[in-house]
Order: structure tokens, then C-alpha cells, then sequence
């Protein structure tokens, strides 16, 4: 190891008093504590996240980030001292000064009594070297301490562990011990390594016996396993994958770009893992996304919210900036240098500007200033096409119809909507019911299915529906209920406007419907390049439950109804 960092016992006496006696520098401002001083120095230059949680000053949880961090090749050091900075580039291998934002990081990732914690910073900003350091610190002062590790895919998850085992391995190359038989006698040995925090009369104790962990590659048992009995395992991020393990930190990286249905699956998987380990916690960190949906999403949401249950860091742009200062390069700019806490530390405004050039603004906007999209363009659907298919009367509703449930994010409104074709292809929309709360739903839901025999009721599985729908599947007779994914969803999106275009639409002029499709607009899901949307109020706040179930049912009506006996069956590549 790098150095003979103390071993912390929570829970009991620390000897981090001797670890701070051993500095062969002299204290600054009177303090005893050169460390903790120097802590506060560097965290003091920090810009200060949007949002954020309570915070620890913990001074042994602060230990235990630095000794993952020394042991990453990372130190603490006064950066405003040129001397210090030469002294670790001239190191070898090259050491790292510690940057403001990564104290701000751990302070709040240390606090105590939560179970869940998000963190979300703009690209360039050391999230996740900081999130690692802190968790392999912890691992290597704690026995029997159990990380569990994803990302948006298993590839990714496989890289990141690529990434920390290079950087472990030039810093503290493996013994011949720790690695397979065929690359022993390879590796150079060690060579004595000064411990930049503290001086170098660490030069003179004992060589460690080992540097306290070995690295599994393999796709089999895939991680770092410390000797203590403490590991890191890196899983892919599906539920099967985290059956049968036990985690103290279940962390979740690029959280942001994983399928917002697949994750509900996976955070079903991993919460119970945590119900027999003491103060267990969920962390979950990313970038913004290109829709306000998913786990990511919920949880910057609540710390926005000031949520008293959920902790970390939200280095955002606020809200409420208006999308011309994200257009003009300089307001951008200005903009930037004051959210952005790698501006200066681990990148430059200069190479800003290059990627505010190159980059759509909706996507730098979102990798550099974590604003998720609301909309970034007018309202989707045109005015003179929405009325051209108006009824003077409302339709008769026929035997055979499909059904679309929807509701607002929170609960506070919901829409059931009816749909289906005519022979010819012409699609006819009905507003059922729209309503405050979800209380009435699964009787609704149970009425419409015994009268209209065969129909079903498409829901998603996000939020309040699939709770919905778990509290309908215990009625008697229970409620014809087809979960619609939401890819399925965008394409019967797609499938709303290219019936308006060609006029094969026809609704029933009610003001519910009426009112969500002035206000809808639309947010991407999965990049601009696949053409993947779904409907979003253009208004903060506005209802367009009607828009979203109706939408909802025509999709079930042409996946499950259309082509049988005849009837018509609308064809999405057919323009």
C-alpha cells in the first residue's frame, strides 16, 4: 500500500490522533489537526451544489475517503501551494490533488441516518473516481463491508472496473501472489512510496505486507476482494443478478441512461438485500437525462424537493433559466463557471466553449448543467389538425373497444380513455373518466372490463399506475389490465400525429383532451438520432392525463384488437 494508513474501528476508540501526530508539518492556525484543517481549506473553494443534503464532518468517515483515495493515487494538498502540486507531478507514479468538489461529495455522502442518497454532477467533474475512493475506503477499513456496483450495462460496469484496476495496479502493483500463475515474476517490484499528506517519515516504517485486496476480472465473481473480508462486486444491473447477495452500499452508476422499467425491476431487486445489513444505503449518481422518468430521476426529484429522507449533491442550473441564456454562448458561459465545480480544477471554460459549439444545446445543456428536459420546441400537436377531427356529438361507444389509463406524476389526477378503429381504419378517441386521486380507479377499472367483455386496460408500470394496478388484481372478478411498455407508448405517440396529419382521427371535442393536447409537447427517451419520444407538458406542472390515456389505448386497440375479423390494422412504415 501506499501507506500505513491506521485501521478505523467505527463504533469504538480510533487512533486517528497518532495518525495525525505522525505530520512532520506544522499545524496551520494553531490546529492539531493538520488533516482536518487542510480538509476545510480545500473544501471551502468549492462551488456549492444547487441542492443538497445534510452533511458530516465526520473526521473519521473523512479518513476513510482518504485512504481509498491515497490508495488511487489521489492526496490531499493545499492547491493554492505551487510547491505542494509540483512535488506530487514529480511523484512516480504521478499523484493527484484532491479537488473542493470531491470533499463536498463525501460530507454529504457520509451523513448519517439516511438509507438513500443521489448525486448528479455535469460531465467532467470526478463522480465517479470520487464515489469509488470513498467506497474502497470504506472497504479497506472495514471488515466484512459489502459494495455492490452497476452501471447502465454490463459492458460499462466490466469497463469502470477495467478503469479503477489500472489505477490501483500503477500505484500499488500486484503482488506476484495476487495474480494468476502465468504473470507471476512479471510485475516490477515496488518501489518506496512517500505519503504526500502527512511527510515522508513514513519512508522508514515496515513495508505492508500486502496491499490489501486483489482484483477479479473474470466474468465469474467479478470485483475486488479486500483481506479483511470486505469486497466490491460489480453486477450487471438487472434483479436476477443481485439475487442471493447482501449489501452495506448498493451503488448504481450512469443511472440515468438505464431503461426506466428495467430499473423499477432492479431497485426491486436490490432493496432487500439491504434490510439485513445495519445502515445499508442505496446510491444512485448520473448526469441529467433526456426524460423526467425513471429511479434517477425520482430521487433528484425528491432532493430537489427537499426531501428529508434522501441525501447527496445536485450541481444543476436552477430551473427556471430561461432557454435563451443556453442559446447565447456568453450567458452560457457565465452560467457555467458558476455551477460547473470542475470549471478550473479538472477542465476549462475554453473546452466549454468547444463542446457548447459542437453539442445540440438540448445535450450540452444536459451533460453540463444537469437541466433535464421539459421541452426544447413548441407544442406537438398543430391546432387546425386536432379541431379538423372534432365531432359535433359524442360517438356511440362500440361493444369492442380498448382502454388507456394514465396518471400525473404524485397521484393528484388520472384519465381513463377508450379507442378503437373502424374497418376502414378511421380511430376514434373517448375521454371515460378524468378525475382528481387514484382512489376510484380499480372499481372504474373492474366496471369497464365486465361491461365491455374482452377489453383490456393498458397501464404502465412506472410510478402510480403499477401500484394501481397491484391494487385492481385483487378485485373479483379482477380487471383486464396489459401493462404497455414505453416504447410501445412512443409508438402510439407516432401513430396520434400521423393519424391527425392524414385526418383518420376523430375525437369527441371534451375539455379534458382538448386541454392536454394545447399543452403537450415532446421529450426524448433515447436520443434524437432513434427518434424515440413521448408526450411532456410544455407548461411546468400541466395535466395531460387525457392526451397520455388516450394515446395509450389507440396503441392497445392497434397492437391486441386491430386485424382481427377484419378490421383494419394501421401500418407505422406505410408514409
Amino acid at each position: 500500500m501506499v501507506s500505513a494508513a491506521p485501521t478505523i474501528e467505527r463504533g469504538g476508540s480510533s487512533d486517528s490522533s497518532a495518525f495525525f501526530e505522525q505530520s512532520s508539518e506544522p499545524p496551520h492556525g494553531g490546529s492539531t489537526e493538520f488533516s482536518l484543517y487542510l480538509w476545510e481549506r480545500v473544501k471551502g473553494g468549492a462551488i456549492r451544489p444547487q441542492w443538497g443534503g445534510p452533511e458530516s464532518d465526520d473526521p473519521e468517515l473523512r479518513l476513510e475517503f482518504l485512504r481509498g483515495a491515497r490508495s488511487m493515487g489521489y492526496e490531499l494538498v493545499d492547491l493554492d501551494d505551487p510547491a505542494e502540486l509540483a512535488r506530487l507531478k514529480a511523484m512516480r507514479p504521478i499523484r493527484y490533488p484532491l479537488q473542493p468538489q470531491q470533499l463536498v461529495i463525501v460530507d454529504h455522502l457520509n451523513a448519517a441516518g439516511l438509507d438513500e442518497y443521489v448525486v448528479e454532477i455535469p460531465r467532467r467533474a470526478s463522480k465517479t473516481t470520487t464515489i469509488f475512493c470513498w467506497l474502497h475506503g470504506r472497504c479497506l477499513s472495514r471488515p466484512d463491508y459489502f459494495v455492490t456496483f452497476s452501471a447502465q450495462s454490463g459492458v460499462k460496469g466490466s469497463a469502470r472496473l477495467r478503469e479503477w484496476a489500472n489505477q490501483l495496479d500503477r500505484v500499488q502493483p500486484a503482488d506476484d501472489a495476487d495474480l494468476p500463475p502465468w504473470l507471476r515474476g512479471t510485475r516490477p517490484k515496488r518501489p518506496p512510496q512517500a505519503l504526500a499528506l502527512f511527510g515522508e517519515d513514513q519512508l522508514t516504517a515496515p513495508p505492508p505486507a500486502g496491499r490489501g485486496f486483489r482484483i477479479m476480472r473474470g466474468e465469474v465473481g467479478k470485483g475486488i476482494y479486500y483481506d479483511n473480508g470486505s469486497k466490491v462486486l460489480v453486477l450487471k444491473p438487472d434483479a436476477e443478478s443481485y439475487r442471493g447477495e447482501a449489501g452495506d452500499v448498493s451503488w448504481i452508476d450512469e443511472a440515468q441512461e438505464i431503461d426506466p422499467e428495467e430499473g423499477a425491476d432492479l431497485l426491486a431487486g436490490i432493496i432487500p438485500l439491504q434490510d439485513t445489513r445495519e445502515d445499508a444505503a442505496l446510491v444512485i449518481s448520473g448526469t441529467a437525462g433526456e426524460a423526467r422518468i425513471g429511479p434517477f430521476w425520482e430521487r433528484v426529484n425528491k432532493l430537489r424537493s427537499r426531501d428529508p429522507d434522501i441525501g447527496g449533491v445536485d450541481y444543476a442550473a436552477h430551473e427556471d433559466t430561461p432557454w435563451e441564456v443556453i442559446e447565447d454562448e456568453d450567458q452560457a458561459m457565465e452560467l457555467l463557471a458558476r455551477i460547473h465545480p470542475g470549471i478550473g480544477t479538472l477542465t476549462t471554460l475554453e473546452k466549454m466553449r468547444k463542446n457548447w459549439r459542437k453539442l445540440p444545446k438540448p445535450q450540452w445543456a444536459r451533460e453540463y448543467l444537469s437541466m433535464w428536459p421539459e421541452t426544447f420546441g413548441q407544442t406537438a400537436i398543430a391546432a387546425d389538425q386536432w379541431q379538423r377531427g372534432a365531432l359535433q356529438a359524442k360517438p356511440k361507444r362500440p361493444a369492442r373497444v380498448a382502454f388507456g389509463l394514465a396518471i400525473k406524476p404524485g397521484g393528484s389526477v388520472a384519465a381513463i380513455c377508450a379507442a378503437w378503429r373502424t374497418p376502414l381504419g378511421l380511430a376514434y378517441v373517448e375521454v371515460v373518466d378524468h378525475r382528481q386521486g387514484t382512489q376510484w380507479l380499480p372499481a372504474r377499472m373492474q366496471e369497464l372490463t365486465r361491461t365491455y367483455r374482452g377489453s383490456t386496460i393498458a397501464y404502465d408500470k412506472i410510478g402510480e399506475a403499477e401500484q394501481t394496478a397491484t391494487e385492481a388484481a385483487v378485485l373479483k372478478p379482477r380487471p383486464a389490465m396489459r401493462v404497455q411498455t414505453y416504447n410501445e407508448n412512443a409508438a402510439g405517440c407516432i401513430q396520434v400525429l400521423r393519424d391527425l396529419e392524414r385526418g383518420t382521427l376523430r375525437h369527441a371535442d371534451q375539455v379534458g383532451l382538448n386541454a392536454a393536447v394545447e399543452i403537450a409537447a415532446k421529450r426524448e427517451v433515447r436520443g434524437s438520432d432513434r427518434g424515440v419520444w413521448l408526450w411532456t407538458p410544455a407548461e411546468k406542472g400541466g395535466d395531460i392525463t387525457c392526451l397520455d390515456a388516450a394515446t395509450r389505448a389507440l396503441r392497445n386497440w392497434d397492437q391486441h384488437y386491430a386485424g382481427r375479423t377484419g378490421t383494419y390494422r394501421p401500418s407505422m412504415g406505410d408514409d
